[in-house]
C-alpha cells in the first residue's frame, strides 16, 4: 500500500470511528450494520455486561442497554489519532454526558447529568470495526464534588 492509499485508509478509519459515536448519539443501531465486523468483539462490555459483546447483534445490544439505562445519552469526540505505522487502528478521546434512569435517590431528586471522558482504541479491517477497547474516567465527578 502506498503513502496515498493508506492516508486515505486513516481518514476512512476515522470516518467509521465518528459514525460508531453517531450511532449513539442519533439512536440508531442501524448503523452498526455498516460498520461493525461480525467478527466484532467490544472488550469494554464485559466491564458492566459480563461477558464481551460479540458480532453487530453485541454493538445493537449495547447500545439497547444503555438506552435502556440513560437518558440524554451524548457523546462528542475530541481527538482522534491515527497513525500510517498501524493503518488499521484508530485511538479516539472523547466525552459524554447522560441522566441515569437508575433509581437512585441521588439520580430520582436532581435528575442530574452526569459527565465523563475516555478513550476507545478501536481496530478496523476491510472497512468494518473488528475490535474495541474503551477506558472510561468517572472519576473527575468525584473529585469535581470535592471542589478540587
Amino acid at each position: 500500500m502506498n503513502t496515498n492509499e493508506t492516508m486515505s485508509q486513516i481518514e476512512i478509519n476515522k470516518a467509521i470511528i465518528q459514525r460508531y459515536f453517531e450511532a449513539y448519539n442519533n439512536k440508531n443501531e442501524t448503523i452498526f450494520d455498516d460498520i461493525i465486523s461480525p467478527d466484532y468483539i467490544d472488550h469494554g462490555q464485559s466491564v458492566y455486561m459480563g461477558s464481551p459483546g460479540r458480532g453487530i447483534d453485541g454493538a445493537k445490544n449495547d447500545l439497547r442497554y444503555s438506552l435502556d439505562k440513560l437518558d440524554d445519552l451524548n457523546y462528542v469526540i475530541e481527538d482522534v489519532i491515527a497513525s500510517s505505522f498501524y493503518p488499521d487502528l484508530v485511538g479516539a478521546y472523547w466525552k459524554g454526558s447522560l441522566t441515569s434512569k437508575a433509581s437512585t435517590s441521588d439520580t430520582i431528586q436532581t435528575n442530574k447529568i452526569i459527565n465523563h471522558r475516555g478513550v476507545g482504541i478501536y481496530r478496523i479491517q476491510n472497512g468494518k470495526m473488528v475490535e474495541t477497547c474503551h477506558v472510561v474516567d468517572s472519576c473527575h465527578q468525584k473529585y469535581k464534588k470535592r471542589g478540587i
